[in-house]
């Protein structure tokens, strides 16, 4: 199905408007539909062309929910505390089952290690426990397969941890999975909400929202290039899902914010082949998480975790973070010694963390209902990883304001599978707007070491093709295409 003509929207009225179609916003016009409302979803930007796609790409356990912010023997006397994380994590697994199970193709799996050392904040039994129980709260559907050895034994089986500064009390061994890639999730999971019964409007901003007479107004500015237009449509419950951008939906925001902004900033290297496809899970010199992540034939590395309070639209990777991410990198493989010139790129992005009096939320999934703005929800606080789970409670929270709807009326044609190759068809029924969603979100070029820039000339002249645009209008994307890659991605 073609992205419909704004002018079409103008006079519409919708049970459910959903702004933002990053992973969540996506997946809540999936379920929405799939329930028999009547819904909108529309973005200013491409489908998951923000922090989804700025995601470390990581289909996470969860494990590190349970880990308490506080001293170990106050755990019996928070009983409500770990009665929360251990629920967290269980719905954490659950969506680690379902995209195991319904996207194995956007998914790859990988070999992963836990270094012990002397004086970690966790001793091995803990930790050996903590998995266990990461299994178990999952229903063992999709195993961890963790198990402990000693540092002789991890290090016969495994490069990378030969590889690692001593001493070492023991490594843990465990499978996780990583996207192989984030952005296809979202687009598929918007054509599924399309097929479903959902209007799906990309490069759409909404420039006004105002409740009147018990339903929801909204301005809908075009923001594709070559194109001018507007419309109007009404709603009875509008979902804002903008990610960091909540707060700054016209219209949307609250006596507070809803989302502090925690930057993560990851770096691209080529480590030894010996390493390839295996993946490392530490903590940093400052006890914060940190990874290496196998990528095709890289591993990227990070994150960071800082503060950001700014336009999450200007957030950009600083020299001072890519000297630090290297230098725990170095710590931990001291034989590598990496420098910038083993920098292939690096990228960064802004998560959307739940603010409780201000602060951020380590269960970070919330649902909110602004004061005075009945039927106003905002999400806040998903990851990629837990989209599934945001999407349920949105639709839950709709079907309290409007009733259960049933399922959705059945006859509708299944949508069709088109092959990556098929490009004429991708920009077709995909909602094509620019080339750079053709490379960087449709196919998997965009996430290649080159970043898409081997086929772009290519792709430019199918796209040009396909879709009328004048050689004019084709220099001016490829031009965007290298502008929009300077801005996500940043090379050394």
């Amino acid at each position: 199905m073609t992205r419909p003509p704004l002018q079409s929207l103008d006079g519409d009225h919708y049970d459910v408007v959903v702004i933002g179609a990053g992973a969540v916003g996506c997946a809540a016009a999936r379920q929405l539909a799939a329930r028999n409302f009547r819904t909108l979803l529309v973005d200013r930007g491409d489908i998951g062309a923000g922090t989804s796609s700025r995601s470390s790409r990581m289909l996470y356990s969860g494990l590190g929910y349970l880990a308490a912010r506080y001293p170990l023997w106050q755990i019996p006397f928070r009983p409500f505390d770990m009665w929360q994380r251990l629920r967290y994590t269980r719905e954490v697994m659950r969506c680690r089952a379902e995209l195991v199970k319904d996207m194995p193709d956007h998914l790859t799996r990988h070999r992963f290690h836990y270094p012990f050392r002397k004086g970690d904040r966790y001793p091995p039994w803990l930790v050996d426990m903590g998995f266990r129980l990461v299994e178990a709260l999952g229903g063992w559907k999709v195993p961890l397969a963790y198990r402990r050895q000693s540092p002789r034994q991890a290090a016969d089986d495994s490069a990378m941890v030969a590889g690692l500064g001593g001493p070492l009390r023991g490594v843990g061994v465990f499978e996780e999975y990583m996207y192989a890639w984030p952005e296809r999730i979202c687009v598929d999971t918007a054509l599924d909400a399309q097929w479903r019964g959902a209007t799906v409007r990309t490069y759409t901003r909404v420039s006004h929202l105002q409740r009147s007479e018990g339903q929801w107004r909204l301005t809908l500015d075009e923001q594709a290039p070559e194109a001018l237009g507007q419309a109007h449509v009404t709603a009875k419950v509008v979902i804002n899902a903008a990610g960091p951008w909540v707060d700054r939906v016209a219209g949307a925001a609250d006596r507070g914010p809803r989302v502090l902004g925690i930057k993560g900033v990851n770096v691209m290297v080529r480590l030894p082949e010996a390493y390839r496809g295996q993946g490392l899970e530490a903590f940093s010199s400052k006890g914060e998480p940190y990874y290496v992540f196998p990528w095709r034939e890289f591993h990227f590395i990070g994150p960071t975790e800082s503060h950001f309070t700014d336009d999450p639209d200007t957030v950009r990777v600083e020299d001072g973070e890519i000297d630090y991410i290297l230098a725990e990198a170095n710590q931990l493989f001291p034989g590598l010694q990496l420098t910038r010139d083993d920098v292939q790129h690096c990228w960064c992005g802004v998560r959307p963390t739940s603010t409780l009096d201000g602060r951020s939320s380590y269960l970070p999934v919330r649902l909110s209902e602004a004061a005075g703005k009945p039927d106003l929800l905002t999400l806040t606080g998903s990851t990629i990883m837990l989209h599934r789970h945001a999407a349920r409670l949105i639709a839950r929270a709709v079907e309290v304001r409007l009733g259960k709807r049933g399922k959705a009326p059945k006859g509708m044609i299944e949508r069709e599978r088109i092959d990556h190759e098929d490009i004429a068809r991708i920009i077709g029924r995909e909602h094509v707007v620019r080339l750079v969603d053709l490379v960087r979100r449709r196919l998997p070029c965009g996430l290649d070491p080159d970043l898409g820039r081997e086929r772009v000339e290519q792709l430019s002249q199918c796209a040009a093709a396909a879709m009328g645009w004048s050689e004019a209008r084709r220099q001016e994307e490829l031009k965007h295409f290298e502008e929009d890659t300077a801005r996500v991605y940043r090379q050394l």
